[in-house]
């Protein structure tokens, strides 16, 4: 039956315009002004009180995260409905370049105009041209924030566009579309996850600095352990989950029903005093730190204060607060924030910065001076928002280039690693066993590879490259337009339904997964070296073996990109680009499965053990509360988030630590997204997260100057002696870290799907012999011998987790090919493959570092208290001979 025309129009979706909240962009002006005051205070008033309450604008910039993605997601997704804008998002690249080229051109142009002026004053505190050419080369790249040591040079403030830049690359692929989808109560489960992330980062900073805030930011400016502050508040992925949680708090609004509409709104006007009343902690005996106010406080109820104030500002009778910061001298102060935030710090500099200041007005201006600073600012702002950010010609050229740029980088962020699709891409043939026959409908579903072929009641998938195809279909002259087979498919659809036999026909044959024993002995190869590395200096005093044998922080890599590779093996599906449903169907439970088969042996060796870890820390004299937390840590599993406690009690276990947050991204976040791309997709996206972890790893190495000998020397001792505990506590940091397991376990999956989409074409193809990867991965540990002097760091993240990845996808081809080479057929022997099977206990039972807290085993013969103890031995226990 045919549906009538007005049955038709009854079902047509009705668009829903979305309001403008121009009470939002109020708001960011009573983020920024008190930001402006807090930077420069100190040169206005002397009052302590006064000070400490001024100064906290790193509680404050977490507002500025939070309604970047509140803005961002209310303008990208749809109202009403659980989905985004596929057509602002159909182009990522477009809408990053735009984003980015929004603030871009005035951070440039005030950069080029206060560049002289921040090189001079470099010349005059003798700073190297070295140095010079590399601050300026981030600042104009924007990749500050990156580097705990130079997020604040040249123009300070704008170490917040580093991290809004890195937040907006993920905004279109990972982010918005994926929030988008969720309904309300998976909004809030989000909103309270990240919160959770957020606060255990910030009290890992907070243990570190034992809580003070008069420590932490006193106001003379001299912090205490300032890299490890500057990675709490400067780094980019903590930017990240602020400004996810404002992409959240939106959708939930976004998503209010009729009924939801028609309930009283609360007055916006006590959440916005609460969140701002939370700065008075400062002023209290508790004396909480601004990274504690900030997560806890400050940014759940600012964020708590913009919904309120959005359902407000749409209802019928907004809040006389709502009316205030939606008026036109708001909005208009509201337009000024962005340009006041980048202007104030040169500007600041002029007046306030010392050998600056002396040269020009013969020193730093009087306290009496401070407003007249304060409406400069704002009247320089002003005018830059009216005559350049507002300007035509600026927007058009920076339209230009946003165009430009996305143009040139199409490709690198494709949700579904697919192309722009020309007139080309969409053919009517068809394919039949016996050849080509009678046109009919084609659809490209799959980007450069996989092709959807609808044959009259068929389907056939036919796997080509795009050139070939584009000339094959040439050849055939059946080319039309996208619109056209989209019309034929549907009238198609329509017009006939599917008979029994063909039905049957289209069936998916399972596959099933051979299995690949090569992988599980692959783990001993990994383990063994660590176990050595972690006590060969009592085995050899022999500098350059052991130069070369304590590289353990290179080789934990390659595990986790071997839990990211079996994971995505057993979890997605073969020569199809989805994750197995069944498996990810219930992720909590596919989370503690995975937690449970490994925690048990961790409960009880830590059990086991405990009496002997406590006992130690009575030798050192450690207060019992130290050893509650550290116990409480170590049976948690949350010990890699702190660097000063990440190698507590049975230290090699802050592996477990590590893959426990990482196996809690899996199921949502990591593998039905990483399943769903094509190898073109999975290709640039290893490279960009390759990328990622060699900036960061180049952020530590620049901090440390690159040497191996003295970040990780032999003796035990880090480098900077001076400088130790910080640059301890960094590289802790670097290795540690949970986000860093995670990007190397996604460098995993991203392998392991490359290869289960191997067509038969690609399986025909001759496999390289995985000996070569295998030997090139560890021959890069002998760069240590070298005059190059690598540290841990980058061989790591240049070369041996790449090379080693690339060894694991070689070795698995081989062992599914006819004749393995003889590297894959050791590995998967039976000895190898029981060698791989005790990987993990040798790992939780005997290792741990010499200078560090040590695994059990390595404890009882090397611990120098428990050496003196239990057997009246050397003092060290040393010896090669042991």
């Amino acid at each position: 039956m045919a549906m009538p025309p007005d049955a038709k129009q009854e079902i047509k979706p009705v668009k829903v315009s979305k309001p403008r909240i121009d009470c939002i962009d109020g708001c960011r002006f009573a983020l920024v002004f008190p930001i402006v005051i807090a930077h420069f205070a100190r040169f206005g008033t002397n009052n302590l009180t006064a000070l400490k309450l001024l100064t906290q604008e790193n509680v404050l910039v977490g507002g500025f995260f939070v309604i970047s993605g509140y803005v961002s997601a209310y303008t990208s997704t749809k109202l009403g409905e659980r989905k985004a804008e596929d057509k602002k998002l159909a182009n990522p690249e477009l809408f990053f370049w735009q984003r980015v080229m929004a603030y871009y051109p005035l951070h440039f142009v005030v950069s080029a105009i206060f560049a002289p002026m921040f090189i001079q004053v470099e010349r005059w505190y003798n700073t190297p041209w070295t140095t010079s050419a590399f601050r300026a080369f981030l600042n104009f790249s924007m990749l500050q924030a990156w580097f705990p040591k130079e997020a604040e040079i040249w123009n300070q403030p704008t170490w917040f566009l580093s991290a809004l830049t890195f937040s907006n690359l993920t905004m279109p692929t990972l982010v918005l579309p994926q929030v988008a989808q969720l309904s309300k109560n998976g909004l809030q489960k989000l909103f309270v996850a990240l919160t959770g992330i957020s606060l255990l980062q910030k009290v890992s900073y907070s243990e570190t600095s034992r809580f003070h805030s008069s420590k932490e930011h006193p106001v003379n400016g001299q912090v205490m352990h300032p890299l490890i502050w500057n990675l709490t508040r400067f780094h980019p992925f903590w930017a990240l989950i602020e400004m996810t949680m404002g992409v959240a708090a939106v959708r939930h609004v976004m998503l209010d029903t009729e009924e939801d509409k028609k309930k009283p709104t609360t007055n916006p006007l006590w959440m916005f005093l609460a969140a701002y009343a939370s700065l008075g902690l400062r002023l209290t005996k508790f004396d909480f730190n601004d990274a504690i106010i900030r997560s806890v406080l400050f940014v759940p109820i600012f964020t708590k204060f913009l919904t309120q104030i959005h359902r407000d500002a749409i209802s019928a009778n907004p809040a006389p607060i709502t009316r205030f910061f939606g008026s036109k001298p708001m909005a208009t102060l509201g337009s000024i924030a962005f340009p006041m935030f980048i202007l104030h710090g040169p500007i600041g500099q002029i007046f306030y910065k010392k050998i600056l200041a002396k040269k020009i007005w013969g020193a730093p201006m009087p306290t009496a001076f401070f407003p007249f600073y304060l409406l400069i600012c704002l009247g320089l702002s002003h005018l830059t928002n009216e005559y350049f950010v507002k300007n035509k010609k600026v927007s058009a050229i920076s339209g230009k280039v946003a165009q430009f740029l996305g143009t040139w980088t199409e490709g690198m962020l494709r949700r579904h690693g697919t192309e722009h699709r020309s007139s080309e891409d969409a053919v009517v043939m068809s394919v039949s066993s016996s050849g080509i026959d009678a046109p009919c409908p084609l659809q490209v579903v799959c980007g450069d590879w996989l092709v959807l072929h609808k044959v009259q009641h068929r389907r056939h998938l036919v796997s080509m490259p795009r050139c070939e195809l584009r000339s094959f279909v040439r050849k055939q002259n059946v080319v039309v337009g996208m619109s056209q087979v989209a019309q034929k498919i549907d009238a198609d659809a329509k017009a006939m339904a599917m008979p029994p036999d063909a039905k049957q026909e289209v069936k998916p044959v399972k596959v099933s997964k051979p299995r690949i024993d090569c992988i599980d002995g692959c783990r001993f190869a990994l383990v063994f070296p660590i176990v050595i590395a972690h006590f060969a200096r009592f085995g050899t005093n022999n500098l350059t073996a052991l130069k070369l044998l304590t590289q353990e922080n290179v080789l934990v890599g390659g595990f986790f990109v071997i839990s990211g590779y079996v994971s995505a093996y057993t979890s997605t599906k073969l020569g199809e680009r989805k994750a197995e449903d069944k498996k990810l169907a219930n992720p909590e439970l596919f989370f503690w499965q995975r937690v449970m088969a490994y925690y048990p042996l961790h409960f009880v060796v830590s059990a086991i053990f405990a009496p002997m870890f406590i006992q130690v820390e009575r030798w050192y004299n450690t207060p019992w509360t130290t050893s509650a937390f550290r116990a409480f840590l170590n049976f948690s599993m949350l010990q890699a988030w702190f660097p000063k406690e990440a190698e507590i009690w049975n230290q090699p276990t802050w592996f477990l630590s590590a893959l426990t947050f990482s196996n809690l991204t899996m199921p949502t976040l990591v593998l039905p997204q990483v399943a769903q791309l094509s190898k073109n997709g999975l290709q640039k996206l290893f490279v960009a997260l390759t990328g990622i972890s060699l900036l960061q790893k180049v952020s530590y190495s620049e901090t440390s100057r690159f040497h191996s000998s003295k970040e990780h020397p032999v003796n035990g001792q880090v480098m900077h002696p001076l400088l130790g505990a910080q640059l301890l506590l960094i590289w802790n940091l670097t290795r540690f870290h949970p986000f860093w397991a995670l990007i190397e376990m996604t460098m995993g999956v991203a392998a392991v799907r490359h290869v289960m989409l191997d067509t038969e074409e690609d399986k025909k193809k001759p496999t390289t012999n995985p000996l070569w990867m295998f030997l090139a991965a560890y021959a890069s540990l002998g760069l240590r011998l070298t005059k190059f002097d690598f540290n841990d760091a980058i061989i790591r993240s240049v070369l041996f987790v790449p090379i080693f990845t690339k060894f694991l996808t070689q070795i698995h081809r081989d062992a599914i090919s006819a004749n393995p080479a003889p590297i894959t057929r050791f590995f998967g022997s039976k000895p190898m493959a029981t060698l791989g099977s005790i990987a993990f206990p040798m790992f939780i039972l005997p290792l741990g570092q010499v200078h560090l807290r040590h695994g059990p085993i390595g404890q009882i013969f090397y611990k120098n208290a428990r050496c003196i103890d239990i057997h009246d031995w050397d003092y060290s226990c040393q010896g090669s001979t042991f």
